[in-house]
Formats: C-alpha cells, sequence, structure tokens
C-alpha cells in the first residue's frame, strides 16, 4: 500500500529559435519599461531598496497568506488560485531616487511565502497617475525563499534569455523594510504585454499566468488571464491537439503550438533543474499567444528552486528530463517528439550554456552581495557553484536512456479519503531522539482509502521541532506491517500546548502531515497525504522537558478527488 497524495507555416524542424529570437527592442512605438529601463536591472550592481510604510500595515501585508486547506478544497480548480494580498500606501526608494507615494503588496502562492522577508510588488502609478520610474509601472522583489544562496532566480532568468526564450531582466537587490534588513532579493521585471512587446516586437494576442495550471480537460480553467484578450481558447485548442493520434499529433500540436520554441524551453527548464516549472510541477510559467500566428509561447516564472536535480513531482525520472506536463508526458512517449527534444537540449549543452561564463557571472555576483551577505549564504553560493560546474555532465551522462514517463497525476483538489485517530500519552522533550517508540504510548486507528489499518507496535514523541522555526512537534510511529511504518505528524505553535488546550488542524495554526516508510519507498520516508479538518486535543501539556502531554488525534486524511 502506498497512499500518494500530491499536495503549465510553421519553421523547419531544425530551425534555432536563438539564432532567430527577435532583438530586445520593439518595433513601432515605444514599449513600457524599454531600454530606459537597464539601469534598473544592472547585474553588476547591488540595488538598494529601501521601503517605509505604516507599522500597522506592514505586521499586516506579512502575515497575509492562503490558507493551505482552502486553497486545495474541492472545486478548487474551477478558476484562478484566488489572491489574499491587499495593496497597502508606501515610500520607496530605488538606488536612492525616490519613486513617491507607491503601492506595494505581498506576493507568492506557496513555497516562497514566508512572514520574515516576504515577496514584494510595487505599483508605482496606483496613487500617482501616469507615474513612472525610469519607464516602468510595477516592480518586482522577489525573496528567494527557497534558495540560500539568493543568486539562482537572477541566474535562471539569464539562461533563458541566453536560450532565446523571452525572460524578464532581472538584478540582485539589498532590501530594507522600516528599518530592517531582509537581505538579497531578486528585482525582476514583471512578466506582462509590455515585456512580450519589448522582446518580441508586437504585444501579445493574448497572456496567461500557469499556476498548478495545465492543457488537459478540467486545469485550463486554473490559468489566470492577464490581458484583454485571453479568453481562453488557445489552451482549449491544445487540449484537443493533444488528443490527436500520434501520426497526426505533432502537426497538429504544431498548429496551436510553436512546437521549436516548446521544445527549446522543455530542454532549458531540464538544463537549470526547473523542478517547480511547467513540465516539472505544471507550475510557475506563463504561455501568450504570438502575434504573428497566434501559437503558444512559453516564459519561466519563479525559478528560485533551479538548478537542482530532483524531480518531487515525478519520482523516477532521470535529470535530463521532466514529464510531469501533459505536453512533455506526451511528447516524450512520441518517437518523432523525443528525438526532437534530445536534440534541443544537445544543441544548448554545446552553443548556449557556456559554463565557465556561469560560474564567471556567480563568482562576481559573490563579491556583489559580500558586503551584506551572511555566512550561510556565502556557504549555499559555494553549494550552487558546486551544482552548476557539475550540471552539464550530469545530464549527459543520464541523456537518452528510455523509461516509462507513467500516467499524470490526478485532479489536485483534495477530498477525505480517510480518518487517523491516535489516543496518547507522552513526554515532552521526547523529540528528537534515537528510538522514537520510547516517548510514550499511542492507540492509533488508521482507514485509508476504505482499508482498515491495524498496528502491531506504536509510540509518540513529542518535543521541539529542528527546523529553527520555534515550533513543537507531535509525532506518532506505527508498525503496520513488517518493514512498513506510518507516522501522523503535527508542528504547531507551543503556547496551544496547555491543560484542555487544542490545536485546530486547519491550515492556520499548525502543519499536518502522513508520513509512509516501505520497501517501495527504499526505506526512506515519503510524504503519503495532508492531513486536516480536525484537531490535536490536550487532556494535559506543557513544553518543559519531561512534563506529560496527554491526548487525542483526530483528524481526516486528504486525497485527490480522482
Amino acid at each position: 500500500m502506498m497512499l500518494l497524495l500530491v499536495m503549465g507555416c510553421a519553421p523547419a524542424p531544425d530551425a534555432d529559435p536563438a539564432e532567430s529570437a527577435p532583438p530586445d527592442t520593439a518595433a513601432g512605438p515605444a514599449v513600457e519599461g524599454g531600454a530606459e529601463a537597464d539601469v534598473v536591472y544592472d547585474p553588476t550592481v547591488l540595488h538598494e531598496v529601501v521601503v517605509t510604510l505604516d507599522p500597522s500595515d506592514w505586521a499586516e501585508l506579512r502575515v497575509q497568506e492562503r490558507n493551505f486547506y482552502e486553497l486545495f478544497a474541492e472545486e478548487c480548480m474551477d478558476g484562478p488560485w484566488p489572491s489574499p494580498y491587499t495593496w497597502f500606501a508606501a515610500d520607496v526608494t530605488v538606488d536612492g531616487e525616490a519613486l513617491g507615494s507607491v503601492a506595494v503588496r505581498k506576493k507568492g502562492l506557496l513555497g516562497s511565502v514566508t512572514a520574515d522577508r516576504p515577496s514584494l510588488r510595487v505599483d508605482v502609478d496606483r496613487y500617482q497617475d501616469g507615474a513612472r520610474y525610469h519607464g516602468l509601472r510595477k516592480l518586482v522583489l522577489n525573496n528567494n525563499n527557497q534558495d540560500p544562496s539568493r543568486l539562482r532566480t537572477c541566474l535562471a532568468h539569464q539562461w533563458f534569455a541566453d536560450a532565446g526564450l523571452v525572460a524578464p531582466r532581472c538584478a540582485l537587490a539589498h532590501v530594507v523594510v522600516n528599518g530592517e534588513d531582509l537581505g538579497v532579493y531578486a528585482q525582476t521585471e514583471a512578466i506582462d504585454e509590455d515585456l512580450v512587446h519589448r522582446r518580441e516586437g508586437a504585444p501579445p494576442a493574448s497572456l496567461y499566468e500557469g499556476t498548478l495550471s495545465d492543457f488537459r480537460d478540467g486545469w485550463t480553467q486554473t490559468f489566470e488571464p492577464e490581458s484583454d484578450g485571453a479568453d481562453g481558447h488557445e489552451l482549449l485548442a491544445v487540449v484537443a491537439a493533444l488528443e490527436a493520434d500520434d501520426d497526426a499529433l505533432l502537426a497538429e500540436l504544431d498548429l496551436v503550438v510553436d512546437l521549436d520554441r516548446f521544445f527549446t524551453f522543455w530542454a532549458a527548464e531540464s538544463l537549470a533543474g526547473h523542478w517547480d516549472g511547467y513540465n516539472g510541477n505544471t507550475n510557475n510559467f506563463y504561455v501568450y499567444a504570438a502575434a504573428e500566428d497566434g501559437r503558444l509561447r512559453f516564459i519561466a516564472s519563479g525559478p528560485d528552486a533551479v538548478w537542482d536535480s530532483r524531480q518531487p513531482f515525478g519520482a523516477g525520472q532521470p535529470v535530463w528530463v521532466a514529464t510531469t506536463s501533459a505536453l512533455a508526458n506526451r511528447l516524450i512517449a512520441h518517437d518523432e517528439g523525443r528525438e526532437r527534444y534530445i536534440a534541443a537540449l544537445e544543441r544548448l549543452l554545446a552553443e548556449q550554456w557556456n559554463e565557465a561564463a556561469r560560474l564567471d557571472t556567480l563568482d562576481a555576483w559573490k563579491d556583489l552581495v559580500a558586503p551584506v551577505d551572511s555566512a550561510s549564504q556565502r556557504t549555499a553560493i559555494a553549494d550552487l557553484r558546486d551544482v552548476v560546474a557539475a550540471r552539464a555532465s550530469d545530464l549527459e551522462a543520464t541523456l537518452g536512456g528510455r523509461f516509462d514517463p507513467g500516467a499524470l497525476r490526478g485532479e489536485l483538489c483534495w477530498t477525505d479519503v480517510g480518518v487517523v485517530t491516535v489516543d496518547f500519552a507522552g513526554t515532552f522533550g521526547t523529540y528528537p531522539g534515537g528510538d522514537l517508540y520510547t516517548g510514550g504510548t499511542a492507540l492509533p486507528y488508521y482507514e485509508l482509502a476504505g482499508v482498515e489499518y491495524v498496528a502491531l507496535e506504536s509510540g509518540v514523541s513529542v518535543g521541539w521541532a529542528d527546523d529553527g522555526s520555534g515550533d513543537a512537534l507531535w509525532l506518532t510511529i506505527s508498525e503496520i506491517a513488517p518493514d512498513t511504518w506510518l507516522a501522523p505528524y503535527v508542528t504547531f505553535d507551543p503556547a496551544l500546548a496547555v491543560d484542555g488546550g487544542e490545536v485546530p488542524i486547519d491550515g492556520d495554526a499548525a502543519v499536518a502531515m502522513l508520513l509512509y516508510n516501505s520497501p517501495e519507498t527504499g526505506g526512506q520516508w515519503a510524504q503519503a497525504a495532508y492531513l486536516g479538518h480536525g484537531a490535536l486535543r490536550f487532556e494535559q501539556a506543557a513544553t518543559d522537558d519531561g512534563e506529560p502531554l496527554v491526548g487525542r488525534l483526530e483528524v481526516t486524511v486528504l486525497g485527490s478527488a480522482e
């Protein structure tokens, strides 16, 4: 048993999109944020961004976030993912130049969201009609939350541009808000119609943001329209083309997707290890319909988790390819599609990768951020440098081996697929420990997908979470078959650990998951499901070592509706 519930007349096939990519200027009228904004994205400068706003507004802004459980509730894919973020008035200076009264808000879906160092959007003209900063109406400050080096985002955008794809300009920025030093951010160009216009020479016919979105029945509704002409018909045309027989597949797709550009985009994502992008996770991407022919082209976004060999959402996939998306999954199983993908990858490796230049860039940026970095950031930069230096050889070592891409994952929306209850009596301070059974007694009940599992042995441990968050952690280990274990756990605010206290499992006060370990997982703990719609209740509780914790966990197991 393994319950895995996971929680975007054609050119000749050998045309080189990098060679035919348009210049970084637009014909005709001046484009918003054109060449005059190059100074804002100068990658040789550590830009200084100072934000000042009412302290109460800053306190409110930084804690705004999506409720995890509401985000993936049933019918979650009926439309774009809603935003919980609101605008606040602020004064902003960039490199000593005042922007005047502007609007700022938080940004991010899940992985980049934090109260400590929130990513920010700056709207220059919300309160000053027609105001611009070097021709820009918007500034984007990404916190690089999944990247301790803080350099991956700009390195990735630079790579996608070198590969001949539309990509935002990016520079490093030192951000201070209300006197608080937030460290190094990526100051990136907004991905919008102006960016496409500037790079392609004409505005797109339509533009969409893809967030956990794909070209599949029931998935296209989650695309966020980002232009007036975005009515979704181009997305549905791709869904229909993917239904074509193998003999007609490439011809049908090439009518609605610029396939040469897509193979380059797919290969560039793979070389960068962008596991949280379109082909690795159907996430963090934009698509636009090109003005000249209406065919869709892709833009990578949110690449703070690149230069990574993991494929968290495609178990067993080799480093040279990611196939979580509908397009990649179908094309890698098609002989000509697979050949064209590998050809694009080999071309990028031979002509655009330029490992030495990327390492030189990293070395220059390391020196650039040295005045404001930390020991941990310096270590992370050294680790990143090692990854980049080995990336091409790691990829080439596995390139071309056949594998089964497997079925596409199910719908993302959760429904209740089981229950977990645990009556327990433990002692605080027994986690972390060598033997997780010895911290107390546990009487668990597991029902998953209609099947009841009887625990052969169980124990409970409670203590401080070892992630530096200051949260407490409650954990039960249950052996349900030889060499097979289930482990529900909850991280929570320790202030809730009082006699008669309760930790609601609702996505706000706690995080609760069900882990699984068996020969099927190679003896490693893997996430099986999220837990929710319940509570961890204490009869007795305290957070001093040796104090008793007695109570009951009662939650539902949340899984895909499919």
